[in-house]
């Protein structure tokens, strides 16, 4: 099992969004983050940063990421044919990368093959249904049904095609309550935080109401990356979740 596998859960884990398009600052937040002696937190890493990262022919800030011995979740959400999205997938998996993503939107045969590309493996397949970018409106709008319809259905679609987990906007969790699956919530906000209201993000939740829903996996960035303090920050989080 690799160093930076993330192993059965007892208890939710918090993936911190080193949330840069800069790779060098990327690298930079999870090294100062990483001085915090705590197993219960890894990174996410979103597809600017791998993709800077590779058109620039620089492979290094991603191994030194990777040489930190954390879980990693790669936030691609990745929509695509079956061929480009498998290659991308066997790339993950050498690289022992603990997570990916997927729009659910994709359809039942395209999420199939990826999750297939994960067989034998410790690299798992999640299956985003809504964005927490987005409110009941947009759902009307564009998908012709209501925020908690679409979660639902995206959710099934995921489930169903043999995604280990699914990501949801944590004010949809009791949506899914029923299915037997790995549950991310993004945009959690810690109460010493709080709820900011934030324009572009519709859906934010509380990192107790988020748990409390049954979300075993939390992604939380701004307000860990916009501290004085950052790992005073990811602390005091932490506190919170256990």
């Amino acid at each position: 099992m690799g160093k930076n596998r993330l192993t059965k859960m007892d208890k939710p884990f918090l993936f911190v969004g080193l949330d840069y398009d800069n790779p060098s600052k990327v690298v930079e937040f999870a090294e100062e983050l990483a001085e915090v002696n705590d197993d219960r937190f890894g990174y996410k890493l979103n597809l600017d940063f791998i993709i800077n990262s590779v058109l620039t022919g620089n492979c290094e800030p991603f191994e030194k990421i990777m040489g930190l011995g954390r879980p990693i979740f790669t936030d691609l959400k990745m929509w695509n044919g079956k061929r480009t999205m498998t290659s991308i997938v066997n790339e993950l998996v050498k690289r022992d990368v603990s997570y990916f993503n997927i729009y659910a939107l994709a359809d039942k045969p395209f999420l199939e093959a990826v999750v297939n590309a994960t067989q034998g493996t410790n690299t798992k397949a999640l299956g985003v249904t809504v964005l927490t970018h987005y409110d009941n409106d947009y759902c009307q709008r564009m998908r012709g049904c209501s925020l908690p319809k679409a979660v639902r259905k995206d959710a099934e679609t995921a489930y169903n095609a043999g995604c280990h987990g699914i990501i949801l906007p944590g004010t949809m969790l009791s949506e899914v309550e029923d299915l037997p699956v790995e549950k991310l919530v993004p945009a959690v906000r810690p109460a010493w935080y709080g709820l900011t209201g934030d324009n572009w993000q519709k859906q934010e939740t509380l990192v107790k109401d988020a748990i409390k829903g049954g979300a075993n996996l939390l992604v939380c960035s701004s307000p860990i990356r916009k501290s004085e303090n950052r790992k005073e920050a990811l602390i005091k989080t932490l506190n919170e979740i256990y």
